[in-house]
């Protein structure tokens, strides 16, 4: 089968749908599938416009990009690839990028799919100028994509459930997964601890340094945990400016308790987690991070917001610790509970296991959805 992934962004570009993206494309190619992915050129870091990349053909085309990766607007349109593809599959249908070439594609007759994430949840923003057009934006887009998308896809139960009561529309619900290498690895705190000469308890933040990640609520919950706890840190790994960050935890007088470092990967990732207390993720606006199920793997327990899938997947106290958004002294008590109970932390990692996914079973059933199974 021949299968063409679009999305905005993708490798050596860093984020949760880009990471997506990647596996369930590589998946494809290990099966022996033909697969392309087209992409713009923004993140690319200077790589080639044409490129194989573990057995994915990968395809750059010039585009422009206003502010947001969502605005992102391709200037060429490879036909070649698209007029031969049996599958094309258009991933968030709040990207320009992505709607104009899935409807370019629908014009040569393959298939096409699209996956729907974060529906109706620009009012949501903390930004006021995008919750007072991001609505219109998003009826835009969301009307568009239910037109040229013939599988409709979610990755999240919440978008599922809106998408059937609000707009009358059946979709496929197909969360993500995680490497199987992150349940069988052993255990690399001490590659970590060593790495980065950490020997004092932290709790840790994955992902882009983003103002809808909640950084700025991790970083005064710490001017409280240290007032308790002085010896505990959070380690903060991720892609993006580290600037307002550092100025933040100067101003906050937790210089000392905060150690930002970039991205992360492979057996020093998994060791990260391993070496942690528990993941905190106090984010703004989120579909479901798929560092929450990393987490999981390794047994470890999460702190996170009750925001878009999530409250379906985490229950508190049972596989992890809700809290407010925006609500330091919520997360502050959160992380010194954790810090305090390790029959607590033991019991929400443990039951988190049991809520998994592996790639390779997402691939496959992706697959299916494709031939119609």
């Amino acid at each position: 089968m021949r299968i063409v992934h679009i999305i905005h962004h993708y490798w050596p570009f860093v984020g949760g749908i880009e990471n997506v993206v990647k596996a369930l494309a590589e998946g494809m190619a290990k099966l022996g599938h033909e697969v392309h992915v087209i992409a713009s050129t923004y993140g690319a870091e200077g790589r080639p416009r044409e490129e194989e990349i573990n057995g994915v053909q990968v395809h750059r085309v010039k585009s422009i990009s206003i502010v947001y990766a969502d605005l992102t607007y391709p200037l060429y349109i490879p036909n070649a690839i698209l007029k031969d593809a049996d599958v094309v599959h258009g991933h968030t249908q709040n990207s320009l990028f992505v709607l104009k070439l899935v409807k370019e594609a629908k014009k040569y007759g393959p298939k096409t799919a699209m996956d729907f994430m974060a529906i109706d949840t620009f009012n949501q923003h903390p930004n006021p100028l995008i919750r007072l057009v991001g609505p219109y934006y998003g009826k835009y887009t969301l009307t568009n994509a239910l037109k040229v998308s013939g599988i409709k896809l979610v990755r999240a139960v919440r978008d599922g459930i809106l998408l059937k009561t609000k707009y009358g529309v059946d979709a496929y619900f197909l969360p993500d997964g995680i490497d199987e290498e992150l349940i069988t690895a052993p255990n690399y705190a001490e590659l970590f601890k060593s790495q980065y000469h950490i020997d004092t308890p932290f709790v840790l933040f994955l992902g882009r340094l983003d103002k809808l990640k909640g950084i700025d609520t991790l970083l005064k919950a710490m001017s409280l945990v240290r007032k308790e706890v002085p010896e505990l840190k959070a380690v903060i790994a991720g892609p993006g400016d580290q600037r307002p960050y550092t100025t933040l935890a100067e101003n906050l007088g937790v210089k000392n308790n905060i150690v930002l470092i970039g991205p992360l990967y492979g057996n020093v990732k998994i060791g990260a987690i391993d070496a942690a207390l528990a993941i905190t993720l106090p984010s703004l606006r989120e579909t479901f991070p798929l560092v929450i199920m990393e987490a999981w793997a390794r047994e470890k327990p999460v702190i996170t917001t009750p925001v878009g899938d999530i409250p379906y997947r985490v229950k508190h106290r049972e596989n992890g610790i809700l809290i407010p958004p925006r609500n330091p002294k919520a997360l502050a008590d959160a992380i010194i509970l954790l810090f305090q109970d390790e029959n607590l932390r033991k019991k929400l990692g443990a039951s988190g296991k049991k809520q998994i996914y592996i790639w390779n079973e997402i691939v496959t059933k992706l697959i299916e959805i494709y031939n119609g199974i």
